[in-house]
């Protein structure tokens, strides 16, 4: 899908300030209602999708879309929970998220939330008739409202909004660096050992029932300090669990 000529010339002409956040590849995902959508609805959504797309190849960002793994109508055999994961997994790992508002969705809702948790940039799109939930407009953290009358306003808007985040985009990513460490699940993986605790013990030893599962625990002792983005609630559990402190685990 070609870009159209009237782009602002800041879009075209990268400066030289920009020009560091334009040569590093970055990473977007892209969340919408795909689910209970009819045949009409979908074509639309995807043409919209596309013009996205077009728009962050333009700006060298790597649009990651669920549509093409997870999608209800098109890969109905992926496991609810591998679903759940796959995209958990793409948006924490994501830049920037850009969500398509032009339908309810409870998929795209928690991907906003995961977003907002990792302090992830949000670009919401919508046409200028789509009325948008106040607990989308009201998330606090980064968030931008790119409002369009047509698919040509829209992607010369978004060209520039995100040619205007990027040095924003890569500033993030650079001081987030240190959260691709694995310290705080190797070290619940250390102190589990220490005390010659199964992860099933661990996991039964929590003073809320069932507050997470072995197999969670296990994902968290092997997973990266951003891929696990554990919150504090998780943390007192894990570490009663343990019988240390939360500063023991950080």
């Amino acid at each position: 899908m070609a870009l159209p000529n009237h782009l602002p010339s800041v879009a075209q002409e990268p400066s030289v300030q920009n020009s560091q956040a334009t040569q590093c590849r970055l990473d977007a995902y892209l969340a919408s209602a795909l689910t209970g959508l009819d045949s009409g609805e979908r074509k639309y959504l995807f043409e919209v999708s596309d013009a996205v797309a077009a728009v962050c190849a333009h700006n060298n960002v790597r649009l990651y879309e669920p549509r093409n793994v997870t999608d209800p109508v098109h890969h109905t055999t992926v496991p609810d929970s591998e679903v759940f994961r796959t995209d958990r997994h793409r948006v924490i790992n994501s830049d920037l998220l850009i969500y398509l508002a032009h339908h309810p969705s409870t998929g795209a809702g928690q991907e906003l939330v995961f977003a907002q948790e990792s302090i992830i940039p949000i670009l919401v799109v919508a046409h200028i008739g789509t009325r948008i939930s106040r607990m989308v407009t009201g998330i606090p953290g980064p968030l931008t409202l790119v409002r369009y009358d047509s698919i040509t306003q829209l992607t010369a808007q978004l060209d520039q909004e995100i040619t205007e985040l990027q040095p924003k985009l890569l500033q993030r990513r650079i001081a987030l660096a240190e959260l691709e460490q694995h310290r705080v699940g190797a070290r619940i993986k250390e102190l589990r050992e220490l005390r010659n605790m199964t992860r099933r013990q661990v996991a039964e030893s929590t003073r809320i029932p069932n507050a997470f599962s072995p197999e969670q625990l296990k994902q968290w002792e092997q997973s990266s300090d951003k891929v696990n983005n554990l919150s504090l609630t998780y943390l007192q559990e894990i570490a009663s669990a343990l019988s240390v402190s939360v500063k023991d685990l950080v």
